[in-house]
């Protein structure tokens, strides 16, 4: 691949590898600039559901623009093989940070709320992200966090009625969709999904926030929290904070992400 043209990106190097493709550092031959292009595999070039998948996370990415979340430059087929072309990162996952050692409260907030910012952005889009957890949340050496791989939005059928019956009326079109889980389909990392993800109902916002509680948790603990135990082990200001974030029923946690990072904002 090294030195292949995919569209206008000369591969350069291979970043790495993952379950749905390749990733590799490439020029953009007009602008000059830097870009990670995301190739999938070809094993799954006869995959519907994987490339549905593919090109909903450029569909998801492409529709925010905001500081904390990856941007995606571009988006195409090159010979069959679909791609997208993103902003090139440098730096670890929260993942790879975590098992370095868990995070104190100064290091572990000025993570938080840019992640908080960035889900407020897309929840207020409609768009919910429905697989944070480390490894989707990105620490550039220039110390910005990145929210990565909306991979597992799903378009909501009513939106798209909505879109219908605007674009019948001559109304003008929104530029981003409403994206949810399906109902009675079970998608994305068990360890961080709220339950009504794990029971395979529709969700909202909330199950995001449901799930960077649990980030919260292991960034301040260095391990998942168990359902149901104390939050003893947190700052005794931010343990309510996340105790909330954690609710079973999604009714008793915070309304939005705005909410959550007052909250924290608050404890600090």
């Amino acid at each position: 691949m090294i030195g292949e043209i995919v569209s206008k990106y000369r591969i350069l190097a291979e970043l790495g590898s993952g379950s749905m493709g390749t990733v590799y550092k490439a020029q953009d031959t007009f602008l000059g600039r830097f870009a990670a292009v995301k190739l999938i595999a070809e094993k799954y070039l006869d995959d519907r559901e994987a490339l549905l998948r593919f090109e909903r996370e450029g569909r998801a990415a492409s529709a925010l623009i905001h500081p904390n979340i990856c941007t995606v430059f571009d988006t195409g087929s090159w010979r069959n093989r679909p791609f997208l072309a993103m902003e090139l990162l440098e730096g670890v996952t929260l993942s790879e940070r975590i098992q370095s050692g868990r995070l104190s409260l100064a290091e572990a907030l000025p993570i938080a709320i840019p992640v908080l910012s960035a889900l407020d952005a897309a929840h207020r889009a409609g768009i919910v992200h429905r697989d944070i957890k480390p490894g989707n949340l990105f620490l550039t050496r220039r110390g910005t966090v990145k929210v990565l791989d909306f991979g597992l939005a799903k378009m909501k059928r009513r939106h798209e009625t909505m879109l219908a019956a605007a674009a019948a009326r001559g109304e003008e079109m929104p530029t981003v969709a409403t994206f949810v889980t399906m109902p009675g389909t079970i998608l994305g990392t068990l360890a961080y999904m709220a339950p009504e993800q794990v029971l395979g109902e529709a969700v909202d916002g909330r199950a995001d926030l449901y799930s960077f509680g649990v980030v919260l948790y292991e960034m301040l603990t260095g391990r998942l929290p168990i359902r149901g135990t104390p939050m003893n082990d947190l700052p005794e200001r931010l343990a309510p904070v996340i105790g909330k974030m954690l609710a079973i029923d999604r009714n008793a946690r915070y309304r939005d992400a705005a909410e959550v990072r007052e909250a924290i904002t608050a404890a600090k």
